[in-house]
């Protein structure tokens, strides 16, 4: 299968295992993310008008140091899914979706209109992160209103599509592993099992691996639980919790 983000570096997050993952699980996955650093769906949207050449290209985890525009992605392969996502800090104000994501839901099907299309829902900042102040400095506060603006807009683009539009829910997956004391970690506190790397962008190691495990599980269909990869240097137990996490968060959404 192929899958190409639209995205920014949440969607490099998300992607950076998954390869891996899938072929330790036996499936043939293959994932391109495009990327802008912060890229909003109202920059998506003039990049796409505008057949902007500004996104850098990573496939398979693996960048690429070429660039495309979204035109030049979708025609580059016979992509089977396309995932879209607000930037981070604008995922929980819903009125910044529109009507940029319907119209770039218009332009991927005018090239791919037998793809699935999907939504990666993001996930709230670490806690004591200073960015947490536009979502009264609360991680629940930013997640709740994250997931509210995801389900409107996959009720939205469902009406467009005829068909339900499905979330990857890494949000719910993340706000989940914090309620694990292991994972409970507070923004430069240097604690090693942290889920984020700098209070937004997922850890290297852990929180890609939950986040790819995630992907893993929505794409594939198959469970993360029996799935032999794992980072180099991961801990055993981690990883397994870890994949509990993911688990439970896809089986929220089905």
């Amino acid at each position: 299968m192929k899958i190409l983000a639209i995205g920014n570096s949440f969607s490099d997050d998300a992607s950076a295992w998954l390869h891996q993952i899938a072929k330790a699980g036996g499936v043939d996955l293959n994932v391109v993310s495009l990327c802008i650093g912060g890229c909003p769906l109202k920059l998506h949207w003039a990049n796409a008008l505008g057949d902007v050449s500004d996104y850098y290209v990573t496939v398979n985890g693996e960048q690429t140091g070429e660039t495309f525009s979204l035109r030049e992605a979708l025609e580059s392969d016979d992509f089977d899914f396309i995932t879209f996502q607000q930037a981070s800090i604008l995922s929980g104000r819903e009125k910044t979706f529109y009507p940029f994501i319907e119209n770039l839901f218009h332009f991927v099907r005018a090239y791919l209109p037998d793809a699935e299309i999907l939504l990666h829902q993001t996930w709230a900042y670490e806690k004591g992160y200073e960015r947490l102040s536009e979502y009264e400095n609360s991680r629940d506060v930013m997640f709740k209103d994250i997931k509210q603006a995801y389900q409107m807009a996959a009720e939205i683009l469902a009406g467009l599509n005829d068909a339900p539009l499905r979330i990857i829910p890494c949000g719910e997956a993340m706000q989940l592993a914090r309620a694990n004391p292991t994972f409970d970690t507070t923004f430069d506190d240097g604690n090693p099992l942290s889920l984020n790397r700098d209070g937004f962008h997922a850890s290297l190691t852990y929180g890609r691996y939950l986040l790819g495990a995630v992907w893993y599980e929505v794409f594939s269909g198959k469970g993360i639980i029996p799935n032999k990869f794992k980072p180099e240097g991961a801990d055993d137990e981690t990883i397994k919790t870890l994949k509990q996490i993911a688990h439970k968060a896809v089986m929220m959404y089905r």
